[in-house]
């Protein structure tokens, strides 16, 4: 169980990261995100892990997320997102 609770943080702190990392203004695309997660994740994290982190973050307003007209998931960071990464 508590490997589960360590797994998911580090599933959500790479998230918060990765986001950070992304230039001001812009929002990263959820594919590209996810990609990103795999390869610095070992083991890489589940589809099911990468939307459960996203859906957890948002909740949090830590991070946020925009749909385009053809269904794509756009992420940013938000202040709080940042606040609680340069926390950790």
């Amino acid at each position: 169980m508590m490997r589960d609770k360590n797994r998911e943080r580090r599933v959500r702190s790479e998230i918060l990261d990765e986001l950070a990392n992304t230039p001001r203004g812009y929002m990263q695309p959820e594919k590209a995100l996810a990609a990103s997660l795999r390869l610095s994740i070992v083991p890489p994290p589940s589809d099911a892990e990468v939307l459960e982190a996203l859906a957890r973050l948002e909740a949090d307003a830590m991070i946020h997320c925009d749909v385009s007209s053809l269904g794509e998931k756009r992420w940013c960071i938000t202040g709080i997102g940042r606040a609680a990464l340069y926390e950790s």
